[in-house]
């Protein structure tokens, strides 16, 4: 289907009338359409004073030839070619007048054809991993974003910062970061830390400071910039916490590299406690049509965001770096409880960044004092206080959504019960559960359609159906599991884009760290840090799992055989003044194209 088969009729189109922006800087991940106009911008650490002196001493293609006319044009401007020395790359000045040659990146060559330009004809650029990516897809990446996200208690008087993590994946080859920063508006990053050498194996903390945060109540919010971008020379991982470490309102996330990043998601959510949910969307190019079809009514000030009723269309026109947050609305008198974001669709004509989070989730819902239209006053419970937690998750695009997971239990706390929902990825999906529970099979009528499991204690899952879905599991709060950890929503990879290698960098200052390890039965030997896993594996049908508990920091785990990796961290609840604190995402994935919307 195209992006917008499920459109009504267009409508006119809110939102900035400024010309598209010029983006002056090198994207680490660029889409292969940009490729022949910026690819050989500089990688980081490079010196883009750096240029061959060829257009100085002159060169039989290198300088414009004057007649009694003026001089004559001897290039296209913008075009690219290469020169004997494979380092080197020339532009066509914006004159046509002359050659300008500048340096490739230090894992780059210039490569005579990389693609074929609209006439056909090669297009020069520099080449290296980061521009393979294309053909090896995966959750490593070369460029990764984030924005601030609305988490912390705005009344705090010290903000905590947020953070981007990143870790060199690499075998042998020392990888170059740093960090970029599109302040609030303006489109136009600027370096702000870096560059940073990272050896194989090793991570670095890009602090993000917390008053970037921006705190609208129950509204949504517009802006341009404000938008972090890391960019690295080598294919790394980066996740995001907010706030960075542990604390009652963390929410981390594998971030997704910018080559994976499409136009097509559905949004997690829950029922939320007082605060409502809501989901973050960021366009990476100008000129983006964003669209949404939300659950529940969203809020909006027509400034440019319109309101939106719940199944209605919402549209919004976006420059690169601009950025919405999208709030459920409490004017139609519906309680926070009822205001979920569950199977909103949200669709772009061009790639764009979403994540989907919830300001206090509390699982199982519970209520430390009663809340009208939520709270029963038989049902309030002063144990569930200090229970609610942010959680986010960067949502997958649905091109990657499978027809088979496996979906462990996260580890195991008390007595605790464990929380599903599962979303359709398209129409008129049936999903299978093993072992089988109330309610199953699923079957959901259309896209965004979502189904609500909770299961025994120490339950695993198994789950198959005949289209694209994805299981989220939502991680109960610390008063459901004996005083440890807080609420997390994680959602699963599908066992096809399972890899046989992973480096993963824990949380920081959680008491406990856990990776999960998924594999097929009596598959090869996994190895955490040079060490078999000797751990019992609980079998999954054809499928096992381990929880091993980790260090906190950076650690590397492989497998001759392909296998998964979910990422947990709890700390205990030990009163108002030391609230529980938790965290739970995916540790990696392929990014093979599974299903095309």
């Amino acid at each position: 289907m195209t992006y917008f088969e499920r459109s009504p009729a267009a409508v006119p189109i809110p939102g900035p009338n400024r010309e598209p922006l010029a983006s002056l800087l090198y994207s680490g991940a660029l889409s292969l359409a940009a490729i022949s106009m910026l690819a050989c911008q500089p990688p980081p650490g490079s010196d883009d004073e750096a240029e061959a002196e060829s257009s100085e001493e002159g060169t039989p293609s290198g300088d414009s030839e004057s007649t009694d006319d003026g001089p004559t044009i001897i290039c296209v401007p913008e075009e690219t070619r290469c020169t004997d020395d494979a380092s080197v790359i020339e532009t066509c000045a914006a004159t046509g007048l002359e050659w300008e040659a500048s340096a490739c990146g230090t894992y780059q060559s210039c490569n005579t054809c990389f693609e074929e330009g609209e006439d056909g004809s090669c297009v020069a650029a520099c080449v290296g991993p980061c521009e393979a990516l294309q053909d090896t897809a995966s959750s490593e990446g070369c460029s990764f974003y984030a924005t601030s996200m609305y988490q912390a208690d705005s009344q705090l008087d010290e903000l905590p910062d947020d953070a981007m993590v990143v870790g060199n994946p690499q075998l042998e080859l020392p990888a170059t970061v740093e960090l970029r920063f599109a302040p609030e508006g303006s489109n136009i990053e600027e370096l702000v830390e870096g560059p940073i050498t990272l050896q194989p194996g090793e991570s670095h903390v890009f602090k993000l400071p917390g008053e970037l945060t921006e705190y609208y109540e129950v509204t949504s919010m517009y802006r341009s910039g404000a938008v972090h971008h890391v960019v690295s020379d080598l294919p790394v991982v980066a996740y995001l916490h907010s706030p960075f470490e542990g604390s009652s309102t963390n929410g981390s996330s594998l971030l997704l590299p910018e080559h994976m990043l499409t136009g097509e998601y559905v949004v997690f959510g829950e029922k939320a406690y007082v605060v409502p949910s809501y989901f973050v969307a960021i366009a990476l190019e100008d000129q983006t049509t964003l669209r949404w079809w939300p659950s529940v009514d969203t809020a909006g000030d027509n400034l440019p965001l319109p309101f939106v009723a719940g199944g209605e269309m919402g549209e919004q026109l976006l420059n690169r770096f601009d950025n919405v947050r999208i709030d459920t609305s409490l004017e139609n008198g519906a309680p926070s409880c009822a205001q979920d974001l569950s199977g909103t669709v949200v669709t772009a004509d061009k790639p764009i960044w979403l994540v989907s989070a919830i300001r206090g989730l509390r699982v199982p819902f519970c209520s430390g004092s009663a809340i009208e239209g939520c709270s029963p006053p038989l049902d309030v419970d002063t144990a569930c206080n200090r229970g609610s937690d942010f959680v986010q998750e960067q949502v997958l695009p649905l091109d990657y959504w499978g027809m088979e997971y496996v979906g462990p239990h996260s580890p195991l706390r008390g007595q605790e019960r464990h929380f599903w929902r599962i979303y359709a990825g398209a129409d008129d999906i049936t999903v299978s559960v093993d072992p089988p529970q109330e309610g199953t099979p699923i079957a959901l009528a259309k896209r965004g359609d979502w189904a609500e499991l909770v299961v025994d204690n120490a339950t695993n899952l198994y789950f198959s159906a005949d289209g694209p879905f994805m299981p989220v599991q939502y991680v109960a709060g610390h008063y459901e599991a004996d005083n440890r950890g807080s609420p997390a929503m994680v959602q699963m990879v599908p066992t096809a884009q399972f890899l046989d290698r992973y480096v993963f960098v824990t949380g920081y200052n959680y008491d406990e760290h856990y990776v999960q390890v998924i594999r097929e039965a009596g598959g090869p030997d996994v190895v955490l840090d040079d060490v078999v896993i000797a751990d019992a594996f609980a079998v999954i049908g054809d499928w096992e799992v381990a929880n091993v508990a980790v260090e906190e920091g950076p650690h590397e785990i492989h497998s001759e055989g392909s296998f998964g990796i979910i990422q947990y961290g709890y700390s205990d609840f030990n009163g108002y003044e030391d609230p529980s604190s938790g965290y739970g995402y995916p540790g990696g994935m392929k990014g093979e194209v599974i299903y095309i919307p």
